[in-house]
């Protein structure tokens, strides 16, 4: 048996050491990478050829197979837990329920606190086991955030989300409401979406209102002839994603229909990992969590049933939807976009259950400490604190009323 070529790497933690075997051309932050160990929760010390004590180097950016004067690398672990207890590795697969072929699987993780053991399970999932629980959960939702009987409003793209969102409430038979889907128009995105959100509420039996760029235009009292919803955000707000105003414009597209058909209920399909996006991006600039599964802002209640909803189960729901979906979207260029999601998709990944336990804590931190919504004349809609002088010209200049 050859022996193992050197420098012998090891993560030392209080609970012994845990040998890493490395590849050729493999760079030390590569190896840590590759095992899910955090480098900045460990620090290198080398042990030389030739011995002495071990000397803390720098060497995260050094190539394993070409670091000579090392015999042995040693990776102390900053603190006595042990790294590996959450180990993805050994995960144990559970079979659908009626053992089809799968539209999607999700890692779950049984925690005992009392053996310090974790097990991982890998779900596979049948779109019927999907849209069971996708409906379980926009039932709890719905009973928790709408009385009996009401009438709601209801955003709809025509992709998986919006499937699942509308299969979710069509069976909750105990708890009555009636549904207005909206889809609006104005940027291609949505456009594409409209025939497809049109066969969707076909399906379901629900009349559906389309609103039309003139509409929305409307909404926001930008000029009717003038530039496109896009070009007019770009030329202000260069480097952002359009998707931080279309969601204040959907949501004021929604309200408008509400009060039109006399219902101050409004709902969308935002799922887990974009509520708990939202909620960590406000936390992490000083800011409280916003309410879910519903929040009130004025005189509407916005609600949010699938706020416990990953995608991956989401899409399982309906394949086909999401993937059309998917095959429309257009590439998102903001850094903090990009950065809040893939945090968000890392923890999910890596601590499995995790983020559903995050999304909770936020939705009781925002209960017990509600955010307060004032109407801002100068903008046209509820906001929840002062607006800086310069954004909000630039704001203004969008709309042309600056």
């Amino acid at each position: 048996m050859d022996a193992a070529p050197f420098p012998i790497v090891s993560v030392v933690t209080a609970h012994g050491r845990q040998p890493l075997a490395w590849r050729d051309g493999e760079r030390l932050f590569d190896l840590l990478n590759r095992n899910g160990i955090a480098w900045s929760a460990v620090s290198a010390y080398v042990v030389a050829h030739a011995g002495g004590e071990p000397t803390l180097m720098p060497c995260l950016d050094t190539r394993l197979s070409e670091y000579h004067a090392a015999k042995e690398i040693l990776l102390y672990f900053n603190r006595n837990v042990n790294p590996f207890i959450f180990s993805l590795a050994d995960f144990k697969v559970v079979e659908s329920s009626d053992g089809s072929t799968q539209a999607t699987e999700y890692l779950y993780q049984r925690l005992d606190n009392s053996s310090s053991s974790a097990q991982a399970y890998l779900k596979k999932l049948s779109p019927e086991e999907c849209q069971s629980i996708i409906a379980d959960r926009v039932a709890d939702a719905a009973r928790a955030s709408i009385p009996r009987d009401a009438h709601v409003v209801v955003g709809v793209s025509g992709g998986g989300d919006s499937n699942a969102l509308l299969h979710g409430f069509s069976h909750l038979q105990d708890h009555p409401v009636t549904l207005h889907p909206v889809i609006i128009k104005g940027i291609p995105d949505w456009d594409k979406g409209v025939p497809r959100a049109q066969a969707l509420c076909e399906k379901y039996g629900l009349p559906i209102t389309v609103l039309e760029e003139s509409e929305v235009r409307d909404v926001l009292g930008l000029p009717q002839e003038s530039l496109s919803l896009i070009d007019r955000f770009e030329r202000e707000f260069p480097g952002d994603d359009f998707e931080f105003i279309g969601t204040l414009l959907i949501r004021l597209a929604l309200r408008r229909h509400a009060q039109k058909i006399g219902t101050s209920f409004i709902c969308t399909g935002l799922n887990l990992e974009d509520l708990l996006c939202e909620n960590l991006f406000r936390v992490s600039n000083g800011l409280g969590p916003a309410a879910v599964p519903a929040r009130l802002i004025g005189d509407v209640t916005l609600v949010l049933p699938l706020w416990l909803c990953p995608k991956r189960i989401l899409d399982g729901c309906f394949p086909k939807y999401s993937l059309e979906n998917y095959d429309a979207r257009y590439p998102c260029v903001s850094l903090g976009r990009n950065l809040y999601y893939s945090v968000v998709y890392n923890i999910q990944s890596q601590f499995p259950g995790f983020a559903e336990q995050m999304a909770r804590g936020f939705s009781q931190l925002a209960a017990a400490h509600p955010i307060v919504y004032k109407f801002d004349d100068q903008l046209g809609f509820h906001v929840e604190r002062f607006i800086p002088f310069s954004l909000r010209q630039r704001f203004l200049r969008m709309l042309s009323r600056a």
